[in-house]
């Protein structure tokens, strides 16, 4: 007799089974039991992940043991006692009573409504060689997991994606080749059901390789798996504001969302089968958050482009604060140019690094690490560069970090050298010290140059690894923390690996020395809180910082300054002048005026700096007489010095005395704005 259609599609889906062994091998040694080592199986997973597929490889499995099986489906019964009670009844009623029987409920949530009754109830009653199987989507309730009954009589079966080698083992079945199969790995994570709608799309469209942006049937028919029949538009942008970010937690939430109703969208996202709940807390699983963040970007780029911009200024606030949290706070910025041009060659490396990151600690220079490290340095870049090492670790300990695994072992280390504090000829003595400080220019009194000179992994030496994601998080926090910092100085030995990277956070080839690239930042001429800006205007496919139309930095010394100070005070009535002024080129002036991109702006800046400077003497009456001889003379001068005494009222030679002291006042304000940090 031939085969039913039924036993035809049931065949040809088992063929297309793949992976699944450690669930099959439960499966298979529960049925076969002398006495069933549970009775229930629990079966849970996001849509699309494979339960029904799993609960027909049981049906087949059970049936080849001469089981009785009835499979139900939730959403064909109504939620009501009655109604299941009949269903199963009616589907074990011309089962061979002496035979052991297996009842699979498919889409369980369906029955939530009738969950106690189901547990405290209608399950007991059942015979007790039946074994049944719920599949769902939500974990089981509390109660299953509290009762002491149901404790040792259930078995809970998370599903999770398929794994690299089993979508690879999919892909090639169905005979899915070259970047076709590289695109749907990546894409689907191994989310079963993802897999098999790229298969369709790519036999749909043999001509071109599968692109999830190109696919927007394959994004719209995962999405209503994920989202189902959601139309809250506040729960519809959480879930959207939750694919973009590394993961959520309700602060984070807050600024993505605005408004004041996180509290409840968190709530409601934590309840979501694809939503995965940690230490660091929510986040969807990745085909769920790829599939939600291309709808977005496909359908609404503009939504998609104010979340980005939002999530990037709060996880720039947070760089403010250079804590413990500082590597996890950089891991999450960087999350969001995953698909960055710069970024992606690195992603999924720096993924892996991350998830490592937290065992490591850092610490100062230890008892023992010396030689250890110097070793350490010896095995990666030679003698010559470890006789480096030793000379500024012993001369400057401080600068050194050791970064160790949970045992305490060394893992890697970061060494800063504040070339302001070295002497000429330690400096001489090492050709990247040298060339850094050369890099650094004009120096004042007061502030520092850092240089990154040594920094490596144990075993990956200057590689992509968890200790590099924490060296970097070391310099971000000394960026931010040092006072007077002036000039930061990065050297590595892998230019064309790092050099992209270094590129996109700003930093700028200076050369190289003694076979070592160098990257340099002048931290007076963008400051680290306008570096944070210039990092969270940085958009999703940005290459590198916006190109500086502006003239480079000025950097005087604090005498040149004053004389620069002065002329400009005497100018200030005439303000074509000004434009030979020193002054505009100096960070005072583009730090009042960032937008600038003439003369006239800068020019305008710095007269606005000059009269703020002038006004605060108004605050003190000893000094307001200072402030009425600066206006007089020139800031609203008279026609003569003379006419000017005359004016605020005071014999010439106290007014030459008052408007010394004006100017000095001036000059001292300006420098302090010049030279702070």
């Amino acid at each position: 007799m031939a085969d039913s259609l039924r036993q035809r599609l049931r065949r040809s889906r088992r063929s297309h089974f793949v992976g699944r062994q450690r669930e099959r091998d439960l499966f298979r040694e529960t049925l076969d039991a002398e006495v069933l080592p549970y009775h229930l199986v629990y079966v849970h997973g996001p849509g699309g992940i494979g339960k029904t597929s799993l609960l027909e490889e049981v049906r087949a499995m059970a049936e080849a043991r001469a089981f009785e099986v009835a499979r139900l489906d939730a959403r064909d019964l109504s939620p009501t006692p009655a109604a299941v009670s009949r269903a199963v009844t009616g589907a074990f009623a011309d089962a061979d009573p002496e035979a052991r029987r297996v009842l699979l409920i498919d889409t369980y949530e369906g029955l939530a409504p009738i969950d106690d009754w189901l547990r405290r109830t209608f399950l007991p009653e059942l015979p007790g060689d039946t074994l049944v199987v719920l599949a769902g989507r939500l974990e089981p309730a509390v109660g299953w997991r509290t009762d002491p009954g149901w404790r040792s009589a259930l078995a809970v079966l998370p599903l999770r994606n398929l794994s690299a080698e089993e979508s690879e083992a999919f892909l090639e079945a169905e005979g899915i080749e070259g970047a076709s199969r590289d695109a749907a790995r990546a894409f689907t994570h191994g989310h079963p059901l993802g897999l098999a709608l790229v298969v369709d799309h790519v036999r749909l469209h043999p001509d071109r390789p599968f692109d999830a942006a190109e696919a927007p049937d394959v994004v719209g028919a995962l999405l209503s798996r994920f989202v189902q029949d959601e139309t809250d538009p506040r729960r519809r942008l959480a879930l959207e504001a939750a694919s973009l970010v590394r993961s959520v937690t309700e602060p984070l939430l807050q600024a993505l969302l605005g408004g004041d109703e996180a509290h409840a969208a968190f709530a409601w996202l934590r309840s979501l089968s694809f939503m995965e709940v940690g230490a660091r807390g929510l986040w969807p699983h990745d085909l769920a958050r790829e599939v939600i963040r291309a709808d977005l970007r496909w359908r609404d780029p503009d939504r998609f482009a104010d979340l980005h911009a939002r999530a990037r200024r709060y996880y720039t606030a947070q760089l403010h604060d250079p804590a413990p949290q500082l590597p996890q706070t950089l891991a999450d910025y960087a999350f969001l140019y995953r698909d960055n041009p710069i970024v992606r060659p690195f992603f999924a490396q720096l993924r892996e690094a991350w998830q490592q990151a937290g065992s490591r600690a850092q610490t100062d220079l230890g008892p023992g690490d010396r030689d250890a490290l110097i070793a350490m340095v010896r095995r990666h870049e030679g003698e010559a560069s470890a006789d480096h090492f030793a000379r500024w670790a012993d001369r400057q300990p401080g600068g050194v970090e050791v970064f160790r695994d949970a045992a305490g072992g060394v893992r890697g280390f970061l060494l800063a050298v504040a070339l302001e504090r070295a002497t000429p000829e330690e400096r001489a003595a090492d050709p990247v010290a040298e060339a850094a400080w050369e890099t650094a220019g004009a120096i004042r009194e007061g502030e520092r140059v850092l240089l990154f000179r040594h920094w490596m992994d144990a075993d990956a030496h200057q590689g992509v690894s968890a200790v590099q994601s924490l060296v970097f998080a070391a310099t971000v926090r000394q960026y931010l923390a040092t006072p007077g910092l002036a000039v930061s100085v990065l050297a590595t030995h892998e230019p064309d690996l790092w050099g992209p990277v270094l590129g996109f956070a700003g930093l700028s080839p200076a050369g190289h020395a003694d076979g070592v690239a160098l990257f340099s930042h002048d931290w007076r001429a963008e400051p680290p809180a306008a570096w944070l800006e210039g990092l969270a205007a940085r958009t999703p496919q940005a290459t590198a910082p916006p190109p500086r139309t502006q003239t480079p930095l000025v950097v005087l010394s604090r005498d040149g300054f004053e004389e620069a100070v002065r002329e400009a005070l005497r100018a200030y009535a005439r303000p074509y002048k000004l434009r030979a002024s020193p002054l505009l080129a100096s960070r005072l002036v583009r730090s009042a005026a960032p937008e600038a991109e003439d003369d006239t702006g800068r020019i305008h800046a710095l007269r606005d700096v000059i009269a703020e400077a002038a006004a605060l003497l108004d605050a003190s009456p000893r000094e307001a007489p200072y402030g009425r001889a600066l206006r007089a003379a020139y800031l609203q001068p008279s026609p003569t010095q003379h006419l000017a005494a005359e004016r605020v009222g005071v014999p010439f030679s106290t007014f030459r005395r008052h408007l010394g002291r004006g100017m000095d006042h001036v000059v001292e304000e300006l420098w302090r704005r010049e030279t702070a940090v």
